[in-house]
């Protein structure tokens, strides 16, 4: 005589009321079968095509569907793209009761009416939402759901990348990162020097030229006492007792004291 196994039916999703630990019920509206597996309600074969996944037991986890969740060493919490340490490892794609989900770390999962949209795309872990996604790419980059349909999503853990956004600071250069042919020519303006920035210890001997400097802009007061000498005056020295003078044309070079006369006289004398 052979035996005939008769499950529980019904229209919907049962739960812990419906059956005991042990027990097995078909929902005939969606044609899915499922267990009690010690308290909690699961999907036999279920995942819409099937994947990997892993069914947790956290008092009062708080998450719900479509949760990008991590696990912080002792326990799971929503993950969330504004660090690189708090990023997800899983989307909770199951949440039987409040101290029981599944997360899902790979594969094709059906979602019923998931609400995320548009279709046909990758959604990223949100920095400013914990637990969310995003069709904007952050700065912390991590792909994490592709959307197929309005019911069936695919999950997958990409390696995360830290992207340097033009516009923002998110990201700082480490020493010594950002050589000169880094930067284009003329981007540094003087705009962008802090008072006081640039030292002599920053410039290179003969580095600057007459070229770069603006007319009448080095004063008495930015000249040391004593460092102007023949080699900054750009004039061949002279012998003893030799007089410096100029042609009227900005060229200075040293010259004889008019004959019989000291220096000192011929100054005062306005020879000089």
């Amino acid at each position: 005589m052979s035996v005939v196994l008769k499950p529980k039916r019904g229209t919907n999703t049962p739960g812990t009321d419906d059956i005991v630990a042990g027990e097995i019920a078909i929902d005939t509206s969606a044609q899915k079968l499922y267990i009690n597996d010690g308290g909690t309600v699961k999907e036999i074969g279920g995942g819409g095509g099937g994947g990997s996944t892993s069914d947790i037991t956290q008092s009062s986890h708080g998450f719900s569907v479509k949760d990008a969740i991590r696990h912080n060493g002792s326990a799971w919490v929503k993950a969330q793209a504004n660090a690189t340490t708090t990023l997800a490892l899983g989307i909770v794609t199951a949440v039987p009761d409040s101290n029981n989900f599944t997360v899902a770390q790979s594969g094709r999962f059906e979602l019923s009416s998931h609400g995320i949209t548009p279709v046909g795309q990758w959604f990223y872990l949100s920095a400013s939402s914990a637990g969310g996604l995003t069709a904007t790419e952050p700065t912390i980059s991590q792909p994490i759901v592709y959307v197929e349909s309005a019911d069936f999503i695919y999950v997958y853990q990409y390696r995360p990348t830290n992207l340097l956004v033009n516009g923002t600071s998110d990201i700082t250069p480490g020493d010594n990162t950002v050589t000169s042919a880094k930067i284009v020519n003329g981007t540094i303006v003087a705009a962008d020097l802090a008072d006081d920035a640039v030292t002599s210890a920053k410039i290179a001997d003969d580095a600057i030229i007459a070229a770069l400097i603006a007319d009448d802009a080095v004063g008495a007061a930015a000249i040391a006492d004593n460092s102007v000498d023949i080699a900054r005056l750009n004039v061949s020295d002279g012998s003893n007792g030799q007089l410096l003078k100029t042609n009227g044309s900005g060229t200075l070079s040293f010259t004889d004291p008019p004959s019989g006369m000291s220096v000192s006289k011929a100054f005062f004398m306005g020879q000089l």
